[in-house]
Order: C-alpha cells, then structure tokens, then sequence
C-alpha cells in the first residue's frame, strides 16, 4: 500500500520537525554517549572540553547536558575542523609509510 502525497508530505514535515529540535535543545550526556558510540556524533578531539560535531552542529558538554553552539562558533569551529583534518593529512603524507611498510 503505497502512501499518499498528503501522508509523504505529513513525514517529511515530522522529520524536519525532529531534527531541528534535535538540533536546538540540549541532549543528555547518555543520549549523546550513544549518539557517540553509534557514530552519528563526533568528538572533535582527545581533550578536555571538546565539542561534538552532532546532527550538522556542534555542541559543548554543559552540567549534566550538551548544549548546541551559536551559529557564529559552529561556522568557525567547522571552518577549523577543516584546517585540522588538512594539517593532519599533510603530516600523514609527508611521513610516509611506517616501519613495517618499508621492509
């Protein structure tokens, strides 16, 4: 039984619905674990107070809560993100391969 328009059109408006809330209210600590351990969020790095890159945002852990970044630090922090994914590549390729590859 195929769905009509109105029901296609009622499902799409419910998952954009989701995701913005999940995009603009706090998530849980737990709630954000398994979001973490599913691999739909991304910590940005080993390190104290590192932000999540979750559903196209980042966050930052709060009491008890992630909370998402202003629009202006999502902008920088994706802008820096990039950077650092470059400089890490750049390292990579210039180290060439390890030991083991060598012999």
């Amino acid at each position: 039984m195929a769905l009509s328009d109105g029901q296609l059109s009622s499902l799409a408006d419910f998952a954009t619905a989701r995701a913005e809330r999940l995009r603009s209210g706090p998530v849980s600590i737990e709630a954000m674990r398994q979001h973490m351990d599913a691999g739909d969020a991304v910590l940005l790095g080993d390190f104290p107070g590192a932000p999540v890159r979750f559903v196209q945002r980042w966050w930052r852990a709060g009491e008890g809560w992630w909370e998402p970044l202003e629009e202006a630090a999502v902008t920088a922090l994706d802008e820096q993100a990039r950077r650092w994914a470059l400089s890490q590549q750049a390292v990579f390729t210039q180290q060439g391969p390890g030991p083991q590859e060598r012999e």
